[in-house]
């Protein structure tokens, strides 16, 4: 078995790196690709090339209602969890066909070169810089970036305020494909040596600018050839299409806009001015060349404007040429490393030691369908092995990070035993993993530790699953999510109706099938939103709503996960709010029974479309 293997990217290691002329950490040969639309439907299903929504101003004052019900964080990973990027590369490939992908070095989000920019110089970030986690994949030389989100989705109910973002936007815009929740545009550029496809979402288009396309017309083939040879929809109203072996649907609607006539939409409460400088990065990510900056007072907004901000973006390009070379040299990193560690990698941003942990990871979870790889070429996938290392250190700016030891066959022994097992592996032996003394505790002790041990943030169980993956430990014991249901209903307590009093029971094997159900949820491949929806929804409000028998911890990290996997509707989010979950302690503590009240600013709240 391979070794989980560790690097660390302090923010000091970044000024080892080679500096980029300041020529080459510009953004430069920026060309669109492709475009779709998420489309309401219960498949996953996009329109391609889609549109954004028409720029469409009402007159006069408009007051508005504050956002309320289902909002996007990040809408690829909520309605297509199996694979977040096949979107992209389905829609690439319809609509530039020709695009080598053997070429290209990185494809990512936009979101994710955010992140990474603010970890670069948090000062450049509109907010404090919070923990992150990205996937990284390295097939031939191209590092694929997906980025991985604790929660994908989140329902703003009655009585909370979020602002009136997204009120604006259906106000003032209108929607030119039927059923759509959302645009998504994929460009190409070249960046500090490094030729970038980069996705990100857009709010909508300016109409006067639509005529002024120079660049060539993104190629028309792909999509009608696509039609004729997939198994099309029954029906006649719409032409679709469905990949084989994907559960992605394809419908041909729309017309491609040029990147010059896109446009982002921001608002904020009227006396709290929106400084371009917190906006530049995202439009700069994505080249985005119109802004909307709306203010209101209590909902009331008064004819915003449309402003050209490419002069903006360019100086702010130039007069941040240091910390722009950074996140080049960065990035490149980042790709040389993953392909060090064998290919397959977890980024993850350690708020406590204010550095990057990169972490290898198991192959066998591919970020696409396997048909997807051979465009790379004639080799179906190609993801490399970790090399073993025994006293060797992956290198970083020329320091050493975490030395890490090849882990034998005799220190996983004991891993996949009964969690009473006495033969578990030893935290010592095991001390190259992720969370290895966690894990050697709890493979003893019982699952139900990891939520007593663990940190509670989602992004760190699923580096704990990946690492138990990693292990080969067998956690669910071929049980499918109906056996760890049941194994959640024992050990309740009973009545003695002769003594009078309750009759305490174990509680051991149902707090551990809560795990069981947590590590369903985040990689689990079996589970379908469709088939299984209901039994998981019906699984957690048991877990949220017996407080004595699940701890705050489980109940919080369960339910998270659910939504993270699920779309939650509206009615479930009405039950699952029936039991309120009280704030945990840190890690190692009794699991906390109160509640802690949190003031925020909610004119500071960003909705923008970054998160989606």
């Amino acid at each position: 078995m391979a070794s989980v293997l560790k690097a660390e990217i302090t923010r000091r290691d970044l000024e080892d790196l080679p500096t980029q002329p300041s020529h080459v950490a510009s953004i430069t040969d920026v060309r669109h690709l492709a475009s779709y639309n998420w489309i309401e439907a219960p498949t996953p299903t996009i329109a391609v090339p889609g549109s954004p929504a028409l720029w469409s101003p009402p007159g006069g004052p408009q007051q508005l209602k504050k956002d309320s019900g289902l909002i996007y964080i990040a809408q690829n990973a909520a309605r297509h969890p199996d694979s977040p990027l096949e979107p992209l590369f389905r829609a690439l490939h319809i609509e530039s066909p020709s695009v080598d992908l053997s070429s290209t070095d990185v494809v990512t989000d936009r979101n994710n070169i955010r992140k990474l920019l603010s970890f670069v110089n948090p000062g450049l970030g509109r907010n404090e810089l919070e923990p992150f986690t990205i996937s990284v994949e390295v097939t031939k030389d191209t590092a694929i970036f997906c980025r991985e989100e604790t929660k994908t989705h989140e329902f703003i109910g009655p009585s909370e305020f979020r602002g009136f973002g997204h009120e604006f936007e259906k106000t003032y815009t209108k929607s030119r494909i039927s059923g759509d929740t959302g645009h998504h545009r994929i460009i190409a550029y070249r960046f500090g040596g490094l030729n970038f496809i980069v996705r990100y979402e857009t709010d909508g288009y300016v109409p006067t600018m639509t005529q002024t396309l120079g660049s060539k017309e993104p190629e028309r083939d792909g999509l009608s050839g696509m039609l004729a040879s997939l198994s099309l929809s029954p029906n006649p109203g719409l032409s679709i299409a469905t990949p084989a072996g994907s559960k992605l649907r394809i419908r041909k609607e729309g017309a491609v806009v040029p990147l010059q006539a896109t446009l982002e939409v921001k608002t904020r409460v009227f006396y709290k001015r929106l400084e371009i400088r917190d906006v530049i990065p995202q439009l700069w990510a994505s080249q985005t060349p119109q802004l909307v900056r709306a203010y209101h007072r209590n909902g009331l907004f008064r004819d915003p404007v449309v402003e050209n901000v490419t002069g903006d973006i360019k100086r702010w390009e130039r007069d941040n040429h240091r910390d722009l070379s950074k996140l080049a040299s960065l990035i490149a990193k980042i790709r040389s490393v993953a392909k060090e560690l064998g290919g397959s990698v977890i980024l993850k941003y350690d708020t406590t030691g204010d550095k990057l942990v990169v972490v290898s990871r198991s192959a066998q979870k591919k970020m696409l369908p396997d048909d997807l790889y051979s465009r790379w070429g004639d080799v179906a996938v190609e993801t490399a092995t970790p090399r073993e290392l025994s006293t060797e250190a992956v290198k970083v700016a020329d320091i050493d990070p975490v030395i890490v030891a090849s882990a034998s066959s005799n220190a996983l022994a004991g891993v996949g035993r009964s969690p009473n097992s006495k033969t578990a592996a030893s935290p010592k032996k095991l001390a190259t993993v992720p969370f290895a003394d966690v894990i050697a505790y709890s493979e003893e002790h019982g699952f139900r530790h990891f939520f007593r041990r663990m940190p509670c943030n989602l992004a760190d169980y699923r580096i704990l699953c990946n690492s138990l993956n990693a292990l080969g430990v067998d956690v669910l014991k071929h049980q499918r999510l109906q056996d760890v249901v049941r194994e959640l209903k024992t050990g309740d307590d009973d009545y003695d109706p002769e003594e009078r009093r309750p009759i305490k029971n174990s509680k051991a094997r149902a707090r551990d099938a809560a795990f069981k159900m947590l590590y369903l949820f985040l990689v689990g491949e079996s589970l379908s939103p469709a088939r299984d929806g209901n039994v998981a929804y019906n699984a957690v409000i048991y877990i949220v709503s017996h407080r004595r028998k699940f701890k705050t911890r489980t109940r919080q990290m369960v339910r998270e996960a659910f939504e993270t996997r699920f779309v939650v509707t509206y009615k479930q989010r009405m039950g699952l709010d029936k039991w309120p979950i009280a704030s945990p302690q840190q890690p190692g503590g009794q699991d906390s029974e109160g509640t802690t009240e949190e003031d925020a600013d909610a004119d500071s709240y960003f909705w923008d479309s970054d998160w989606s």
